[in-house]
């Protein structure tokens, strides 16, 4: 699965669940680097996501890993998502799921 495969999978499972607004950058050449993948809004939930999607031997880049863990210290819930953790990310879209967390090693 590519990483574009991928992320269409996960917003198709975030509408599925009700995260009514999801914003992906389409051309991140003009945008500044490191920026998350995909964010998700759940009103009803009152709930927002930022998701860094990756394969599942993609690497993430070092602006990527500051900005995760800038918008974690600030509160906000953050993911870095693979395929392998299709259980979690379908248990964290929904409403009363848990909140995402980043990985330890991140």
């Amino acid at each position: 699965m590519t990483e574009e495969q991928f992320r269409r999978h996960v917003r198709q499972l975030a509408a599925l669940r009700g995260w009514a607004l999801a914003y992906h950058t389409h051309n991140s050449r003009r945008s500044d680097a490191g920026w998350p993948d995909e964010v998700y809004g759940h009103p009803k939930a009152n709930r927002i996501l930022f998701a860094e999607l990756k394969t599942n031997t993609g690497r993430i880049r070092p602006a990527q890993r500051d900005w995760l863990r800038h918008l974690a210290a600030c509160g906000l819930e953050t993911a870095l998502w693979r395929p392998r953790d299709l259980g979690l990310i379908v248990a964290t879209l929904a409403p009363n799921g848990p909140r995402a967390h980043l990985p330890h090693d991140l």
